[in-house]
């Protein structure tokens, strides 16, 4: 287990895979800790896939080497598979706040001394009446929840990559904006956009999770198969 931490207070954890199999994958974090650094010298390394519940992305590679930036991964748990050849290498890794981590213990343990407080406050008063008036409140109904799965793919002359994502419907019409603005440009050009409406987010990523090209499926009762949205030059 590798832990580095990272400025403001982030830190990053790192499991790497300790199996025999996974002996031709040398897998570090830099100095700075920011980066992964992963190397085989006998096994051409084809593509690195970083994901959990609400984050994914999906990396070409096709050398012995890569190093992948960790800068900009957003904070949570992550699975990390390494193709090589026939056989994918899982890993872990572990990116959190940890200043918040311990402002939170720190608030655990203040509102527990208050409840504490409180607890013995009013056994200390069993003499006054029990029919104490409280401010009642309704529960509030459930909102639905609208929810995409974004694939965005860039391509260009340095190489492609793969993003993938759960957005909400508020921020769909920024991404349409944004992804017309770059079919006009000449570098970001040949970029793709491929937006899907999801119908039951946990059960489609549970499956995403497990089969990363699961969005690419022509039957599902848990997504539309069909775009909302597709912007290809």
């Amino acid at each position: 287990v590798l832990c580095s931490m990272l400025s403001y207070g982030q830190k990053i954890t790192f499991h790497k895979n300790s199996n025999y199999k996974a002996d031709v994958l040398k897998q570090n974090l830099n100095k700075a800790g920011d980066s992964l650094l992963l190397e085989s010298k006998t096994e051409e390394i084809i593509k690195i896939a970083i994901f959990n519940e609400n984050y994914s992305t999906s990396i070409d590679v096709g050398s012995y080497k890569t190093k992948i930036d960790l800068k900009t991964l957003p904070l949570g748990n992550f699975i990390i598979q390494a193709k090589l050849n026939q056989k994918w290498i899982v890993m872990y890794l572990e990116k959190y706040d940890e200043l918040k981590d311990l402002a939170s213990l720190d608030k655990k343990k203040n509102d527990t001394s208050k409840i504490t407080a409180s607890h013995q406050d009013l056994n200390n008063k069993d003499n006054q009446s029990t029919t104490t008036n409280y401010n009642t409140f309704k529960v509030p109904q459930k909102m639905d929840a609208y929810y995409y799965w974004v694939v965005t793919e860039s391509n260009s002359s340095f190489g492609s990559n793969r993003t993938m994502r759960l957005e909400y419907k508020e921020d769909i019409a920024k991404l349409i904006y944004k992804a017309k603005l770059e079919l006009k440009s000449d570098i970001a050009k040949n970029n793709k956009l491929f937006i899907y409406e999801v119908y039951n987010k946990s059960k489609f990523m549970s499956k995403q999770l497990r089969n990363p090209d699961y969005y690419k499926s022509e039957e599902s009762t848990l997504f539309n198969v069909e775009p909302i949205y597709e912007s290809v030059n």
